[in-house]
C-alpha cells in the first residue's frame, strides 16, 4: 500500500541540528509534518526544533506525547570517534541510554524507529564489503556503543529499520571535504592515511532517498525490523579522497603525502576496510545513491566557497 493512499505519518527527528539530522528535517519536512529534537538551537524556522535532552527519559516522553509521531528518525549520537574513546561514559549515555529512551517513548506512542548506525561496528579485516549478515566486531568505543544501540533496538523496538552509513559529509558541521579545502591555502602538504578505505556518503543524498522511500511505501512496509546499508557508490582511501577534493582548489595545490595508519597515533582504532555492501537496499528498497565523486563535487560546488577559510 502506498503512502499516498494512507495518512502521512508525523515524523520526529532527533539530532536535528546536526549534519544528518538537519538535512532530514529540511528534506523530509517538505513532504511530511516534521519536527526536530536537539540539545542545541537550530537555524530551522521557529518551532521546527524543540530543545530536548535525550538522556532524560521524562523529557523524551513529553516530546513524543506532545507531537505523537508515526516515525522517529533517530540521528542523534556522539560521533566524535576519539572523543568517545576518551569519555566512554558519556558515549554510552548518549549513544545507548538515549537510544533506550527514544525506543521506550516510541513504543508508548506507537511510533516506528528509524536508526542510523555506522560502518564502525565492523573491524575492517574482512577484505571485502560488509553485508548486513556479517557479524559486527567493533574496535572502538564509538563502534561498540553504536552496536549496543543496534542490539537494544532489535530487542526492544516494536517497529524499526536500521540504516548503517559511513564517512558522512554535509553542509552543517565539520566534514573531510570542508577541512581539506579550508586548510589548503595554509599548508604545503597533507599527510593522509592511504590504508583506510570506505564509502564517502552525502547526507543530503541519504535524506532524499529516505524521503522518496517513505513517500513511495507505507512506514509499516519499510520499518519491518531489518538492517540496511546505505552509501554513495564506489570506494576510496582517505588519501585518494583528499587528492580528489583538491582538484577543486583554485590556487597552488598542496601535495598529499600518502602514509600508513600510525600505530597508537589516535585514541581510537579505525577499521582499515569498512566498505559497506549496498545490494540489499537496492534490491529490497529500490535505493541506489549516485557515485561518491559526483556527490562530493556537488557538495563542493553548491555548499563550499572554495579556497575561503
Amino acid at each position: 500500500m502506498s503512502a499516498e493512499r494512507t495518512a502521512r505519518p508525523r515524523i520526529l527527528i532527533t539530532g536535528a541540528a546536526g549534519m544528518l539530522g538537519s538535512d532530514l528535517l529540511e528534506i523530509l519536512g517538505a513532504r511530511f509534518e516534521a519536527r526536530g529534537l536537539d540539545l542545541r538551537p537550530s537555524s530551522a524556522g521557529p518551532g521546527a526544533v524543540v530543545l530536548c535532552d535525550l538522556t532524560e527519559p521524562g523529557s523524551v516522553r513529553k516530546a513524543f506525547e506532545d507531537f505523537r509521531p508515526g516515525i522517529v528518525f533517530h540521528a542523534a549520537a556522539m560521533t566524535h570517534v576519539d572523543g568517545c574513546e576518551r569519555d566512554p561514559e558519556t558515549a554510552r549515555r548518549v549513544n545507548v541510554e538515549a537510544t533506550g529512551n527514544v525506543v521506550e517513548a516510541a513504543n508508548r506512542t506507537g511510533a516506528a524507529v528509524v536508526f542510523f548506525s555506522t560502518d564502525y561496528v565492523f573491524d575492517g579485516r574482512k577484505g571485502a564489503p560488509y553485508t548486513e549478515k556479517d557479524r559486527p566486531c567493533p574496535l572502538s568505543c564509538y563502534g561498540r556503543t553504536k552496536r549496543e544501540a543496534e542490539e537494544l533496538i532489535e530487542s526492544r523496538a516494536g517497529h524499526y529499520v536500521i540504516f548503517r552509513v559511513s564517512w558522512l559529509f554535509g553542509r552543517n558541521g565539520p566534514s573531510f571535504p570542508r577541512t581539506i579545502l579550508e586548510r589548503a591555502g595554509s599548508v604545503p602538504s597533507f599527510e593522509v592515511v592511504n590504508d583506510q578505505v570506505g564509502r564517502p556518503t552525502y547526507t543530503r543524498d541519504v535524506a532524499r532517498a529516505l524521503r522518496d522511500l517513505f513517500v513511495r511505501v507505507s512506514w509499516q512496509a519499510a520499518a519491518d525490523r531489518q538492517i540496511f546499508h546505505l552509501g554513495n557508490s564506489g570506494e576510496v582511501s582517505w588519501a585518494d579522497y583528499a587528492e580528489m577534493i583538491l582538484e577543486s582548489y583554485p590556487g597552488a595545490k598542496p601535495s598529499v603525502v600518502k602514509i600508513a595508519t600510525p600505530l597508537g597515533h589516535r585514541p581510537a582504532v579505525r577499521p582499515l576496510h569498512s566498505v559497506l555492501a549496498l545490494e540489499k537496499a537496492e534490491r529490497e528498497l529500490g535505493i541506489r545513491l549516485r557515485p561518491w565523486r559526483e556527490a562530493v563535487n556537488d557538495f563542493i560546488k553548491h555548499e563550499l566557497i572554495v579556497g575561503q577559510p
